[in-house]
């Protein structure tokens, strides 16, 4: 079994951090300060470490309530998968301005001497990719039982996202990444829609939304005979993926196309504005933010 969630999850993560701690090492030598990318790399360890113990105090304390696994599971899955989308959104609308913010950061803090800023400013940027990496896989582990498949389908993501930086900063030449998070950027808004639809099908088995009698809670159709989400490899495989039910409620349907609804209009409108900004000052579209801007050579 393999957990494409897993996979797309934590390449995308890795890559983003690895972009980061390229634009820092690459300013500060731009700026004739080698000496700096010791605290710069001190600080990346001390991110993984922290991400590292986060997932673990997570994954424990989710394991130490029991009674309430379904209650826990649902609210996780339901927060990760708000925070997942938030995420990627927030990333299209304001992607172009974080490499310029970084490098005032790096420059400030050379101004001002301060002793631990960029140990604490690579460690910030990373760790913030390392936390939200628990949060989404939170959900994963929710969805599928298997956590072997888990962990070796995320340590497949990592492993390719770092042959990937490897590339990246080797070529030295100006490599667009565009495509690449806009793919990614489908399949896990996907994803999250289904974990938005897991996480109130584990409410409704606890009875948040009532009787089974209640609108909300009956079913709207049975595939089970056709394709079963519990027994069927590639049911259990569109379960997690897209979040297929063989029989969903009129809640889990509702919310589902609400949620696809909402997230495809934010993604238009800030399309839109993007090619309106454009239009209106063409010097926009000289800089498309770190997934568009990758040039390490001087690293």
């Amino acid at each position: 079994m393999f957990s494409l969630a897993s996979f797309l999850i934590t390449m995308r993560e890795t890559i983003e951090a690895a972009l980061i701690i390229g634009i820092l090492l690459a300013y500060v030598k731009k700026v004739d300060h080698k000496e700096l990318r010791r605290d710069i790399w001190i600080g990346t360890a001390l991110a993984i470490l922290t991400s590292i113990g986060s997932a673990l105090i997570f994954y424990f304390v989710l394991g130490s309530f029991e009674q309430y696994e379904e209650i826990i599971e649902g609210i996780a899955m339901i927060l990760a998968a708000l925070i997942l989308t938030c995420v990627i959104i927030w990333m299209m609308k304001t992607s172009k301005d974080i490499k310029g913010k970084l490098e005032n950061k790096i420059e400030m803090t050379i101004k001002t001497e301060q002793r631990f800023g960029l140990v604490f400013l690579a460690f910030i940027s990373v760790v913030r990719e390392g936390i939200e990496t628990v949060l989404f896989m939170a959900g994963v582990i929710a969805t599928e039982s298997n956590i072997f498949t888990i962990i070796w389908s995320s340590l497949a993501g990592i492993a390719v996202s770092i042959v990937i930086a490897v590339i990246l900063f080797w070529s030295g030449q100006n490599i667009s990444l565009k495509h690449f998070f806009t793919i990614t950027s489908i399949f896990l808004i996907i994803f999250a829609g289904g974990m938005v639809t897991h996480g109130l099908h584990e409410l409704q088995e606890v009875g948040w939304f009532g009787s089974e009698s209640f609108f909300f809670q009956q079913t709207v159709w049975d595939t089970s005979h056709i394709l079963s989400d519990s027994t069927s490899e590639i049911g259990k495989f569109l379960r997690v993926l897209i979040g297929y039910q063989d029989k969903p409620t009129w809640l889990e349907l509702i919310s589902y196309v609400i949620y696809m609804i909402g997230v495809v209009t934010g993604v238009l409108l800030i399309t839109f504005s993007k090619r309106k900004t454009v239009l209106e000052d063409p010097s926009e579209n000289q800089i498309e933010g770190i997934k568009d801007e990758i040039t390490l050579k001087q690293i």
